[in-house]
């Protein structure tokens, strides 16, 4: 299967991610709102709030609580590198609702089938996207 970059696994083949045939908008949008809901959760579990008493607590030696200080030091970095992928999603479905899907938001030029097939959360040309 062909992957998105972020690691979830998009349901088009690498043979249908390497043709010019015409993209299924339904199918599209319905991997776009099984994404969303997914990175949705998962940003919901990384802002919740620490259970009570799972405090920081550093001990008596050096080292005591670090374990769990990088865990949630890591937890936050991946919440915010989460929200940016929410919001190419949540842009690729209005651009589905406003028949701009495919357009490159930066540019407004199409945006290649294989791109779109491969990332269906792409709002920009590769050029753009480059910067």
């Amino acid at each position: 299967m062909a992957r998105a970059p972020t690691g979830h696994a998009w349901t088009m083949s690498r043979r249908a991610a390497d043709s010019d045939a015409p993209i299924d908008l339904e199918a599209v949008e319905q991997e776009l709102r099984a994404r969303e809901a997914e990175l949705s959760q998962r940003l919901e579990r990384f802002a919740a709030a620490p259970e009570r008493g799972s405090g920081l607590g550093f001990g008596k030696r050096v080292g005591d609580g670090t374990i769990e200080a990088v865990s949630r030091m890591t937890d936050a970095g991946v919440g915010e590198a989460l929200e940016p992928a929410e919001a190419r999603v949540k842009r690729a479905l209005v651009k589905l609702e406003e028949g701009t899907y495919g357009v490159c938001d930066s540019c407004g030029e199409a945006i290649p089938t294989a791109r779109l097939r491969f990332a269906p959360a792409s709002v920009t040309c590769v050029s753009c996207a480059r910067g």
